[in-house]
């Protein structure tokens, strides 16, 4: 057996050094180089015509502000030492990065200034480990990155408890640190309206109002200007974040209904729930009047909302009203239908026109019961058990799809034994997200294009819990939308955490320590 010479000793020590890191989530490949670059005052430089201003201001403040470095930002730099941001269409996706670390310079190339912003946040987490403060050094590295699926996402409800904006947008930067690009807003339930809507005032002057919440007796209430909301989507965007509203119809809409109660079958007396549950009280089928409602409230939301995804909720409608109500067995009678279920058919093609006016797609909530959806519809699987059904089923019928089960992606669930919130939960581990395979067990889907985490809010009453609740399975999560199965290790994402936790203790960012693991400790 040949000695190893103390050079090739050297050298494939500092290999096996290089290729150790802390990036969530996981490169798809990160190749060793023996070198360090002198990172202490570098230059910053890109191409104007490239549009990567806000990446290299983020850049610049990262490197100040974590690392105490100065930065200075040139274009077309023609110096050496620079950290160059350079956009390539010969990149696999638009979201691809190459972040290459050499003794001359830095150079993040992007497939868009999505991809170049995603190469910022490898660095960032690269330097975490391999940054020598007092040398100013930074360790070479080249690595190629890309996503498996396109949607990846986290949905908050300040439906059931408002949340900020502020806290909002906190939310939108740690959630764009892990490669997150949408923000699902659940913004009306039957608890709260929570969105303004200037043709209709009295959703939030009396939907966004509950006098109590489960018995406590404290009044609830809070909404969003349409202002709040478009500088939201603005701060979101500049982080490669799209925000998705949701309005939730036909079930779901006690609040608008306590507001409006024309809108519904019978109008009865009824208040903004205060309890969690499901309701009968739906928008009417049979009255063309809701038609308008909903095509008025679509319209302004359009004006917020740029992106062409809108969200129309579609899930847990009790029928009871709907056969009961002569204005929606009259609607069945015209459309020469039979079953409840074929008024919801109709009840979302009717949206759909709404929608399509102002270039939207509709997602919705996968009821398998329901016959059929406007083609053009992104479905949800959600329903604990239900997922392998779900996903054979959407892609016989030609529907898009997007993961998130309960099984691992409900994040209103507790963590932990002994943190139950309410008896019928179960307990969602770190581990059990981890585990989550976009399809479910399925042979590898096409039609699925993403993953997605909801915060259901019945018990995230601020948006504190909201980050304790998110992460770290939040970074497990990104894993499985990111990285994809074949670069996933369990024990590999585990020795990860600590140096996570600690720039979340520096920004004072709420999250879970999982004492389960032992090998973390505050």
């Amino acid at each position: 057996m040949k000695k190893l010479s103390l050079l090739t000793f050297i050298l494939i020590s500092v290999s096996i050094f290089a290729q150790q890191h802390k990036i969530i989530p996981e490169p798809s490949e990160v190749r060793a180089m023996n070198d360090v670059f002198d990172i202490s005052s570098p230059t910053i430089s890109f191409a104007p015509q490239d549009s990567v201003d806000f990446e290299a201001a983020y850049l610049l403040a990262m490197l100040n502000n974590d690392f105490g470095l100065s930065a200075a930002i040139v274009p077309n730099a023609m110096t050496e030492h620079t950290i160059d941001l350079v956009l390539d269409s010969k990149l696999p996706d638009a979201e691809a990065y190459a972040l290459t670390i050499t003794g001359q310079k830095v150079e993040i190339k992007g497939g868009s200034a999505a991809g170049i912003f995603y190469g910022i946040q490898s660095l960032q987490q690269w330097m975490w480990e391999h940054f020598d403060a007092h040398k100013g050094v930074v360790q070479a590295v080249a690595i190629d990155d890309s996503p498996q699926y396109e949607y990846r996402a986290l949905m908050l409800d300040p439906a059931r408890h408002f949340l900020p904006i502020e806290g909002l947008k906190q939310y939108v930067d740690v959630m764009a640190k892990y490669k997150f690009n949408r923000l699902h807003l659940h913004l009306s339930d039957d608890q709260g309206w929570r969105i303004e809507i200037q043709k209709y005032p009295l959703l939030t002057e009396v939907g966004s109002v509950r006098k109590e919440t489960k018995g406590d007796g404290q009044p609830h209430s809070g909404f969003y200007s349409q202002q709040q909301m478009k500088d939201l989507v603005v701060y979101a965007a500049q982080r490669h974040v799209s925000i998705i509203p949701e309005i939730d119809v036909p079930g779901h809409s006690v609040a608008a209904i306590v507001a409006y109660p024309e809108l519904t079958c019978f109008n009865e007396a009824l208040e903004v729930r205060t309890t969690p549950g499901v309701s009968k009280n739906l928008l009417c089928a049979g009255n063309d009047d809701v038609f308008t409602f909903l095509d008025d409230v679509i319209g302004e939301m359009a004006e917020v909302f740029p992106g062409n995804e809108f969200h129309i909720g579609g899930d847990e409608a009790p029928l009871d009203h709907w056969i009961e109500c002569p204005k929606c067995q009259g609607r069945l009678k015209e459309l020469k239908k039979d079953t409840p279920q074929d008024l919801m058919s109709y009840f979302f093609k009717r949206v759909n026109q709404s929608l399509q006016k102002h270039n939207k797609q509709p997602l919705i909530w996968y009821e398998l019961d329901v016959p059929q959806y406007p083609q053009n519809s992104t479905m949800y699987t959600w329903r604990m058990g239900l997922s392998s059904k779900v996903i054979k089923k959407s892609a016989q019928l030609g529907y898009k799809l997007i993961s998130c089960p309960g099984e691992h992606a409900y994040f209103d669930y507790p963590q932990f034994k002994g943190e139950e919130t309410c008896d019928w939960m179960p307990v969602l581990t770190l581990e059990q997200v981890y585990k989550f395979d976009p399809a479910m067990g399925e042979k590898k889907r096409e039609h699925i294009i993403g993953v997605e985490a909801t915060l259901w809010g019945e018990y995230i009453k601020d948006i504190d819990r909201a980050f304790y609740m998110t992460w770290p399975r939040g970074m497990a999560l990104s894993e499985a939308g990111w990285a994809g199965e074949n670069k996933k290790n369990w024990g590999t994402f585990t020795n990860k955490l600590d140096v996570h936790f600690n720039y979340f203790d520096s920004k004072s960012v709420a999250y879970r320590l999982p004492v389960e693991l032992h090998q973390f400790k505050k």
